[in-house]
């Protein structure tokens, strides 16, 4: 399933947008998303056990929770207004974009599984989801344009070369209300407060949780439950080698023509075929046991990194003033 992110902000309220809201995401497939959206409309009866939006993995003890992503957001988007300030320029955040697509980190990783959403919209996320979130980011393109200066206030001299052209001569110098700006602006001063540059999320622990996924596919086990699924799928009319295939189809991409019934019927028996077989829950069995392993192998450098993040954390919790 996939959102569409079709995005009107200028390129300069964008800048601070990412700042001041941290570069949280999605999550489809091998990438990390450390903030996650709301539930997506669906069955209503679906027990925990079967939802993989419950389901966790061995590397996510070494990425900040959900609230903890929250937490350490806030703690920047409060630095950097505090000192934004100093250059007479008032941040305010922008509200948040509503949810759109999967639930957390999980969700979505091994492909479609909510009934109720799939017989209505096939790949696609919830239609009254994308409506609200069209319309908010609407919204935000239609905001007053920021001070001139902001740009730099906020993330330093190293900008877009049309983003910089467009601030005074002064701040194109590193220098804003007679004061030099922090290297990386007041956002660099905040993620050198709280240790971090990525929202707590180590580099090290995303490449190895990227990496774990196309491993799984690999497994004995999941090449077997993939080409019993491959076979179900024939059975009914449709010919996928693996899961993945039929949910990235391009035939099934958003657009004008909204979802087809060609969409629906065949994310249906995507959907049959896959509880047929148990695929999710054999993939995530196999990929479970590939990062236990690598949980032992790099056991010195992930508590190294679990330190990093609950320093971090501890910062930001002192910014402001408690929290998950």
């Amino acid at each position: 399933m996939r959102p569409r992110h079709r995005s009107a902000l200028p390129a300069v309220t964008a800048l601070i947008l990412s700042v001041l809201a941290g570069c949280s995401g999605t999550y489809h497939g091998p990438a990390v998303a450390p903030a996650a959206p709301a539930a997506v409309p669906g069955s209503a009866d679906r027990r925990a056990a079967d939802d993989p939006a419950t389901w966790s993995l061995p590397l996510m003890r070494y990425l900040p929770t959900e609230a903890q992503a929250r937490t350490i957001s806030r703690a920047q988007e409060t630095l950097t207004r505090q000192c934004a300030r100093r250059y007479g320029i008032t941040l305010t955040p922008e509200p948040e974009l509503p949810p759109l697509g999967p639930k957390n980190v999980m969700d979505w990783r091994y492909g479609i599984h909510d009934r109720g959403l799939t017989v209505r919209r096939g790949y696609q996320v919830d239609d009254a989801q994308q409506a609200r979130y069209d319309a908010a980011l609407r919204a935000r393109a239609r905001l007053p344009r920021p001070a001139r200066d902001t740009p730099v206030v906020v993330s330093g001299t190293h900008l877009p070369a049309d983003v910089l052209a467009a601030v005074g001569t002064e701040a194109r110098k590193g220098v804003v209300a007679g004061k030099p700006v922090p290297d990386g602006g007041c956002g660099g001063e905040a993620q050198r407060a709280l240790g971090t540059t990525n929202q707590g999320v180590s580099p090290f622990v995303a490449r190895l949780m990227t990496a774990s996924y196309p491993r799984s596919m690999k497994e004995p086990d999941v090449k077997r439950a993939f080409a019993q699924w491959s076979a179900c799928m024939r059975e009914r009319g449709f010919r996928y080698g693996a899961p993945m295939e039929a949910n990235d189809d391009p035939a099934f991409h958003p657009g004008p023509r909204g979802v087809t019934r060609k969409e629906i019927d065949t994310a249906v028996a995507d959907l049959d075929c896959r509880e047929a077989h148990s695929v999710a829950e054999v993939w995530h069995a196999a990929e479970t046991r590939l990062q236990n392993d690598v949980v032992i192998r790099e056991k010195a450098a992930l508590a190294g990194e679990r330190r990093a993040l609950d320093r971090t954390l501890a910062a930001a919790r002192q910014v402001v003033g408690g929290g998950s």
